[in-house]
């Protein structure tokens, strides 16, 4: 991996009205967190990212199309890799932070000042991602040596260790229908993008072209595509395929290294994180690779991490 933190660590107030979301902001008035109040919806679905513009990583929201980025943590420790469910509580995010010493799940619920932490292990827990029904959250944890893949319930109870291998499985993501996870792993030769089934049982390999194929997986919400990233040529880039490996087709092109993918709920664009202007930004095309447009314009680190479903 590139970085201890983020697929081991991410490498490092517009003020207006917010075109996609009407937010009540309900802040705690203390330096220690920020947490977001209700949040109502006038548009369409808003992008959950990390970034780093203010000093360190915490978690903010925007529309879709960049406008008004809102803060929705503050807290001295790193809070990043961020997702949402929304049920008839809200919204709740879950998301990994350094907040107790090392790496937990968290999770805050939109509608209201709550927090709660998931995971408490010696070991690093993170990466957490919100089963299509909200029922289960899958994460990545190194507390058996190495980096697995486990999923636990909602609360953060009954976890389970669905992948056992001596390299590392990383990226998850949830099928649609939520009985299968799709993520990389050097299970084999070099890293490769491989199934398995929730209980853990039938894992098959779906990409076989000895490259570096790393960091978030991304399922398409129809089901049918996977994006990935892979460094095939001395940096990444982005990737689609078929879910019975066929049809690959490149969607970026550039020396600088292009990661994160993540679908829009409807599937036609893909949010990734660009190093292309030297620090990490958030970028959009269409699902084809076509109409690149650039979201986000900080100094420091932007990382998308969810696109609302």
């Amino acid at each position: 991996m590139r970085s201890p933190i983020l697929e081991g660590r991410f490498t490092r107030f517009a003020r207006g009205k917010v075109a996609v979301c009407c937010l009540l902001l309900c802040f705690i008035s203390c330096k220690e967190d920020l947490q977001v109040g209700p949040v109502e919806d006038a548009g369409s679905p808003p992008i959950l990212f990390t970034s780093e513009r203010d000093g360190n990583l915490n978690i903010f929201m925007m529309g879709s199309d960049g406008s008004d980025p809102i803060r929705l943590t503050a807290h001295a420790a790193d809070d990043f890799s961020s997702d949402w469910h929304t049920d008839g509580y809200g919204h709740t995010i879950v998301f990994m932070s350094t907040r107790d010493g090392d790496h937990e799940v968290f999770a805050m619920r939109t509608t209201g000042m709550w927090l709660q932490q998931l995971t408490d292990n010696a070991r690093r827990d993170g990466f957490p991602r919100w089963s299509p029904d909200g029922s289960q959250i899958l994460f990545t944890s190194d507390r058996d040596g190495d980096l697995e893949l486990y999923v636990m319930d909602a609360d953060g109870a009954n976890p389970r260790q669905i992948t056992w291998n001596r390299g590392e499985d990383i990226g998850g993501a949830w099928s649609p229908d939520g009985s299968e996870i799709v993520f990389a792993s050097t299970r084999g030769s070099s890293r490769e993008i491989y199934f398995v089934a929730v209980d853990g049982t039938g894992v098959v390999r779906l990409t076989n072209n000895d490259v570096f194929e790393t960091g978030r997986v991304a399922w398409s919400p129809d089901g049918s595509r996977i994006a990935f990233e892979a460094y095939r040529f001395g940096s990444a880039d982005l990737y689609v395929i078929d879910v019975d490996g066929r049809n690959e087709v490149q969607l970026t092109d550039h020396p600088a290294d292009d990661r994160y993918p993540v679908w829009s709920p409807d599937g036609q664009q893909i949010g990734f994180t660009s190093h292309r202007d030297g620090d990490g930004e958030i970028y959009l095309m269409e699902a084809d690779g076509t109409g690149l447009v650039r979201l986000t314009f900080s100094r420091g680190l932007d990382v998308i991490d969810s696109w609302r479903r």
